[in-house]
């Protein structure tokens, strides 16, 4: 008994459920980790290859280098990090997704975006489906840095347990920087886009989201945030943050904790995504949730129970999310107007800033 724990058998080297023109290149039983975990050079290099990769003349030292050498514009430097696994079949789209959801907190603090590493994982599979899936995924990464004049200069790729993707983004901050600690009591809390992407996704991976909410949730998701940050500062904003992970209610009360202010959020104002509240209704709710409805205990919901699907729903996890700022009173119609001009359709005032305490009006 105790020798067969000292005395192992060979390990296979192919897996035999296998058609036989792939067992030559199917992953081994045992993957290994450490740098033995990266994508071969070959594929990495033939992937390269087929990518369009353009940069501009602030990079000095790009991809192929051990690091990249860039030139930054004098004064302060906006630096983020974001990625997460895929929540969608399409690689390309997922790729966007993503890199509109990392680019979001430099728009959100008025930093312009300059350049770009990405982290990329691929699951282990046959070496030519491997570097397809890489390609597909930087394809879509790189039309959206494109997209933003941010230059590519380096990154990584490993196998992973999933397909799974995430940025280091850095730019340049402009005069008007907008932070979360800038609200103001009397502004006007904006949002940009509809929330509920969590809802739709939890909702897609059960089989229960119609394919037509799910493709509102992509198109909502496949969304830049420079637009919005752009009409946003055009109208003084100052306290901002984009919308994702942990819910419209843990953002805002991070920004006002930070500014040591309140705010009446109007839920009957906050644009949905469709079919999210009938999910959220339904239970189908994402993961996060339960971890995000913590920050409901404080605020002093009025009208309804804080369990009631108008109240939860705003403590929805979102992917590339809309951008949430405090806009003086006066110009928050003109704010939401050019918004919903350059493409935020679902803009709307959803509450305001208030010296103190955190409600949330339900509405009849």
């Amino acid at each position: 008994f105790i020798a067969r724990f000292n005395t192992l058998p060979p390990m296979r080297e192919a897996v035999p459920a296998l058609p036989p023109a792939l067992i030559a290149e199917a992953p081994a039983p045992m993957r290994c980790g450490g740098c033995g975990a990266k994508l071969s050079g070959d594929a990495l290099r033939r992937v390269l290859h087929r990518l369009d990769i353009h940069t501009s003349a602030h990079t000095l030292r790009g991809i192929g280098d051990d690091a990249a050498l860039v030139r930054v514009d004098a004064g302060p430097l906006g630096v983020s990090c974001d990625g997460f696994r895929a929540m969608i079949d399409d690689v390309y789209r997922f790729g966007r997704i993503a890199t509109h959801h990392a680019l979001g907190d430099l728009f959100a603090t008025a930093v312009r975006p300059r350049f770009a590493l990405a982290h990329a994982s691929v699951p282990a599979m046959a070496d030519a489906m491997m570097e397809e899936d890489l390609y597909q995924l930087m394809s879509g990464v790189l039309s959206v840095l494109r997209t933003h004049a941010v230059d590519l200069v380096g990154g990584h790729s490993a196998e992973g347990a999933e397909l799974g993707v995430s940025l280091t983004v850095a730019g340049a901050a402009q005069d008007a920087a907008m932070t979360k600690d800038r609200l103001s009591p009397g502004d006007a809390l904006v949002l940009s886009k509809p929330v509920g992407t969590g809802a739709v996704l939890a909702g897609a991976m059960r089989g229960q989201a119609s394919a037509a909410h799910l493709l509102a949730a992509v198109d909502a998701m496949d969304r830049s945030n420079a637009a919005a940050a752009d009409v946003l500062r055009a109208h003084d904003a100052r306290g901002c943050t984009d919308v994702t992970g942990f819910g419209l209610v843990g953002h805002l009360a991070e920004m006002t904790r930070a500014s040591g202010v309140g705010a009446r959020l109007r839920a009957g104002r906050v644009p949905l995504l469709p079919g999210a509240l009938r999910l959220v209704e339904a239970g189908v709710v994402s993961a996060l949730q339960a971890g995000n409805e913590h920050a409901l205990a404080d605020f002093t919901v009025r009208g309804a129970s804080p369990a009631a699907p108008r109240v939860r729903v705003l403590a929805d996890p979102q992917t590339s999310g809309g951008l949430l700022a405090g806009v003086p009173a006066d110009r928050a119609g003109d704010c939401v107007e050019a918004l919903r001009e350059r493409g935020c359709a679902a803009a709307a005032v959803i509450g305001e800033v208030t010296s103190e305490g955190l409600e949330i009006d339900q509405p009849c």
